[in-house]
């Protein structure tokens, strides 16, 4: 655990400019302020921009430091990729679909693909939308046809290896891979695939692109307009939008991510992902509530391993990062605390442990 500030004397006060008025900090203010500052003084040398965003909802306090690469420093309305954070608003969208009655969370997955996908199990058992969501589905980290040549391009100029990987390839590329366990058995494996798949078969049900389910379930009800994929971004977004590198002095290509849009394809702002990362703190204040509380159930698995798409570090702690070919985020939901902490780096250099350090010094 980081070292956190002295907690300030009981009613002590301070003044503070906000918003061109003058407004009173109390103690536990105060020391929010101070240890986000303090976290994101420390990150900011070895990065070329960071975003750091934690408190409880109502207190949360943003930092930024360094640069977006356009010759600005980041802010809470910079748009940053989030990369595989975007797994938990896939398993959002699979819960609000539970709660609407669309499917279930153990319908086989190969009843919302397009018809005639081969999508091959392993021992006879069909895998389900749950298994996808909780990575225990059997299928490898990622698309079988993002071979060695892609990622090599990626390490020399920084292109991105997804580039040409479109649904249809992704589809298509099913009958050739083989599930490395039944489906539901052992500990969960991470698969970029699998959280793919799951946003496919969604959208193929609903009619609707990944962006736009996003949108139009998510981020609509819980006020998050800047979170969004690369094709729904409006002019103003992409003005806003950080620009992302490898190292300080090399830079990267956008993902978007087209053919697997459910693993890691949205951008999103400080101020959203605090918004986001909120409604996970009390269901009760929004109009997802069911489906957020349905994300965070222990699946059959056990305790300690997976909700959907949420990772689990002890009890009551949600959380998961994201990295695409030049961003960093992570994303960090403390429950019992009753605080939240997001990270967002336009580098690949990540900041998880000083964001868990963060929030268990608020927390406690």
């Amino acid at each position: 655990m980081g070292p956190s500030c002295p907690t300030a004397p009981t009613g002590h006060l301070r003044l503070r400019a906000r918003g061109g008025l003058l407004v009173l900090m109390t103690g536990g203010e105060q020391d929010i302020v101070g240890q986000v500052e303090r976290a994101v003084d420390r990150l900011a040398h070895r990065r070329v921009g960071v975003v750091m965003a934690a408190g409880p909802p109502g207190r949360v306090h943003t930092a930024s430091r360094g640069d977006t690469g356009r010759d600005e420093t980041p802010d809470a309305r910079t748009l940053f990729e989030i990369g595989s954070i975007t797994k938990v608003f896939t398993a959002l969208l699979l819960a609000d679909g539970v709660v609407r009655g669309q499917w279930r969370l153990d319908t086989p997955v190969r009843d919302l693909l397009p018809a005639g996908t081969d999508l091959p199990g392993r021992g006879g058992d069909p895998i389900t939308l749950q298994q996808l969501a909780t990575h225990t589905s059997g299928l490898p980290r990622s698309p079988g046809r993002l071979g060695l040549r892609e990622n090599l391009a990626y390490l020399r100029t920084g292109a991105d290896p997804y580039a040409d990987l479109t649904e249809r390839v992704v589809l298509s590329g099913l009958r050739d891979v083989r599930p490395r366990r039944r489906p539901g058995q052992g500990t969960p494996k991470y698969s970029n695939l699998g959280f793919g798949l799951l946003g496919i078969a969604m959208t193929s049900a609903t009619g609707a692109d990944f962006g736009e389910l996003a949108r139009d379930r998510i981020c609509g009800p819980l006020g998050m307009p800047d979170t969004v994929t690369e094709d729904l971004m409006t002019d103003d977004q992409r003005r806003r939008t950080a620009l992302g590198h490898r190292s300080r002095r090399r830079g990267a290509e956008p993902w978007p991510l087209r053919g697997i849009p459910g693993a890691g394809a949205l951008r999103s702002t400080a101020s959203d992902m605090a918004r986001f990362l909120a409604a996970h703190l009390d269901p009760s204040t929004t109009a997802l509530e069911d489906a957020v509380r349905l994300t965070q159930a222990t699946p059959p698995s056990g305790p300690g391993r997976m909700g959907l798409g949420w990772h689990r570090a002890g009890e009551g702690t949600l959380w998961h990062n994201g990295g695409t070919g030049g961003f960093r985020a992570i994303a960090v939901v403390d429950q019992l605390g009753g605080s939240l902490a997001v990270t967002l780096v336009n580098q690949t250099r990540g900041a998880d442990l000083p964001t868990f350090r963060l929030i268990r010094g608020i927390s406690s």
